[in-house]
């Protein structure tokens, strides 16, 4: 008999791989989204992982970052220590990879209208997001131990940030290059300012942006959008004193 094989596809869009199931780490991107023909110690596999990032999560929001441990997640995942440690090699990666197993993949397929692809990167990647009850609970937690922590905040940055940002950025950069947005749009800008917006929303009231109010975001983008700051004029020679 071969080995087994899971068919993966990554939460964070990239392309599916298969994967064996040996007991040994499944790589950097761990995030299961679906899984085709799975039986066995494959189901169980999956089923295991459902309950460690559902523990993770649940601890998160209970405890925060600081007050949540490894062991504690084992208990309540019911599965070993051991069984954590040989994907995860510390809380922050299993906290992040417990994160990602709960957003949608960056829309960036090309329609030919800008405004359709830029609402669906704020709906399908944002609004989702920002708006899932799961995440509102735990993004209090996560935001303050960010602050608290650098290393942690540095992951997020760099592990499931700016990876998002970047597909998010392709659909902003192919508006520009149509000419439905000037030249000098900040793409950046946009998303921070969407983001932002939908954080600030998140945290605070308790909801998320509804169709139409996430259009009015993305019109206000294609009316009047940031600018990238124009390289300031030199500065002229003080006239001679006669």
């Amino acid at each position: 008999m071969g080995t087994d094989r899971l068919v993966l596809v990554w939460a964070d869009g990239t392309p599916h791989r298969e994967t064996r199931v040996d007991g040994r780490p499944m790589g950097s991107k761990r995030t299961l989204h679906s899984v085709v023909g799975s039986t066995g110690p494959q189901r169980r596999d999956l089923e295991a992982r459902r309950r460690i990032f559902a523990s993770t999560l649940a601890l998160l929001e209970e405890r925060g970052y600081a007050g949540m441990t490894i062991e504690q997640v084992a208990t309540e995942a019911r599965v070993g220590k051991a069984t954590l440690y040989r994907s995860w090699p510390n809380k922050a990666a299993l906290v992040l990879d417990a994160v990602r197993s709960r957003l949608k993949e960056v829309p960036t397929e090309e329609t030919g209208n800008s405004r359709e692809e830029l609402l669906a990167v704020t709906q399908e990647a944002m609004a989702s997001f920002f708006g899932a009850p799961q995440v509102q609970a735990v993004l209090p937690a996560l935001v303050a131990d960010t602050a608290r922590n650098p290393e942690l905040r540095r992951r997020l940055r760099e592990e499931v940030i700016e990876p998002r940002k970047a597909r998010s950025r392709t659909v902003l950069e192919r508006a520009i290059g149509r000419g439905d947005l000037p030249a000098d749009t900040d793409p950046d800008l946009v998303l921070e300012m969407w983001a932002g917006a939908m954080l600030f929303r998140s945290l605070f009231y308790d909801g998320k942006y509804d169709a139409e109010a996430l259009e009015r975001l993305v019109d206000a983008a294609i009316a009047s959008p940031p600018r990238s700051p124009r390289d300031p004029a030199p500065l002229e020679e003080p006239a001679p004193q006669t």
